[in-house]
Parts: C-alpha cells; structure tokens; sequence
C-alpha cells in the first residue's frame, strides 16, 4: 500500500491558524492494496534549526516551522496548518504541501539571522518557538507534565472512534462538534468533510482489532506551546497497523483535540 499521510494539526492562538480549518499535513501518496499490509510514512527532512520557530511580519502574516518538517502559514486570506515544509536554500524557497500538492511558496530574500529574516521581500521576526542566538537549539517538551497513559486512552479511543465513524459515514458533523473549540473556530463541519474525502474514496476503515490494544509511542509530551502531543500504534480488524498523531489543548472541557495525522 502507497504511502497515505493525513495531518490535521492546529496551534494555538494566532501562532497557527487552520486553512480550511484543518490541519492537513500530507505527504500523500493515495491508494490501498488489497493485502491490507500498513505502509510507511515518507520521510520528511528536518528543518534547518535556524528556520525553526514561529515568525511574525509586520501585516500580521505568520509562520511557524517545526524540527520535524512540518509548518503552519498565515498571510491575507490564505492559512494553512500542518503543512510538509521543505526548505531549499540553494534555490532560496521554503514551499509548503498539502495532500501532496503544493500549497504555498516563499522567497528566502534573506536567510536567518539575529532573529529575523526576509521572504517575498518582506521583514519577518522570530517571535516565538525557538531563539537561535545561541548554537543549541532544542524543542521545550516534557513528559512529567502530561496526562499519564490511562488517563489518555479513553480519550485517545473515543477520538479515533470518532474519527472512524466520520470515514465511514462520509460525514464530519459529529467530529466537528467534538473537537477543541480552538478548531472549531477555524474551520466547519462541511470544510472537514471535504478535506478528508480521499479517505471515503479509499474506503478505508480504521475500526480497531480491539479498543483497548493500541500502544503510545513514544510516550505523550506537552510541547513549547503547552499543546499535548499523543501518537498510538493502533491495529485494525483488516490487519493494518495505522499510526495516529493527535494533538490536543486544554479547555475548560478537559483535552480536546486540535489536530490528527494519520499513517494507514
């Protein structure tokens, strides 16, 4: 089976904001064989650590670049979340992905430094994520902080659960209204289902094999932006493996999930 990567991560405040409201960070490949063997994620290539962060400009345009490859933009109209990133500074471009087409480009005008750089000849400042003055640069996470593994498998189950019921149904309305009210603020029901209709065309099934026997791996992290990363190993009843990533945010309701990728 090809490689299918569906990211649906959403940041908090104006750091992030979701085009179409979803995260959709895909590198994707579409398609399923019938021998239901789980494939493997393309791998991305890191982001140079004096990219990393997230960059304001003067119009209130932003972008936040992730260790991991991944990104998020803002600028006029346009927002996308979760993005793959690749940055290729021989050509002097950062380009954005989406479902494996491209969503977005910029000119490196002038590459980092001092906390600043210019694309598309405009100013912009490292406001957040990561201060590379120094020569280390690493992400601010911790475990400590995070809900332990029992605490988070009801809510890792019910939001796949969740999830699968709206593959299966063609139909994000009742996802759309439990997700984080973070989410829900950047997007509707109708933009996720229209987001995830390659999944209904796959017919795929993410019906688990048994509810309690996922894994989290590596263990759940609460990141810089006080967001918590859970990732689960999650067999299905057709045999597959699928690797769920799952952010969610702290409201008032408990964690609610501000974005999904996934690796059927």
């Amino acid at each position: 089976m090809k490689n299918l990567i569906l990211n649906f991560l959403n940041k908090r405040n104006s750091r992030s904001n979701l085009a179409c409201g979803i995260l959709i960070l895909l590198a994707l490949v579409l398609g399923c064989s019938d021998s239901g063997n789980s494939g493997t994620e393309t791998a991305k290539k890191p982001t140079p650590p004096g990219y990393v962060g997230v960059w304001t400009a003067a119009d209130g345009s932003t972008l936040t670049l992730r260790n991991d490859g991944s990104g998020d933009y803002k600028s006029g109209g346009k927002s996308v979340n979760g993005a793959a990133v690749e940055i290729d500074e021989a050509a002097k471009e950062i380009r954005f992905s989406l479902l494996g087409f491209d969503s977005g480009k910029y000119k490196i005008d002038q590459a980092p430094a001092n906390n600043k750089m210019k694309l598309d000849g405009m100013e912009y400042r490292r406001t957040g994520g990561f201060d590379t003055s120094s020569s280390e640069t690493a992400a601010n996470t911790s475990t400590s902080d995070a809900p332990t593994e029992e605490e988070l498998r009801p809510i890792v189950g019910a939001t796949i659960q969740s999830f699968n019921e709206a593959v299966q149904q063609s139909d994000f309305t009742d996802f759309y209204s439990g997700i984080s009210e973070t989410w829900q603020s950047q997007t509707n029901a109708a933009e996720l289902t229209e987001a995830f209709t390659p999944l209904f065309k796959q017919k795929l099934d993410f019906t688990p094999k048994d509810e309690t026997a996922f894994k989290f791996a590596p263990k759940p992290t609460i990141e810089s932006d006080d967001t918590l990363k859970v990732e689960v190993n999650y067999p299905t009843v057709k045999g597959t493996n699928v690797k769920f990533r799952l952010r969610y945010v702290k409201e008032a309701a408990g964690w609610k999930l501000l974005g999904i990728r996934l690796n059927p």
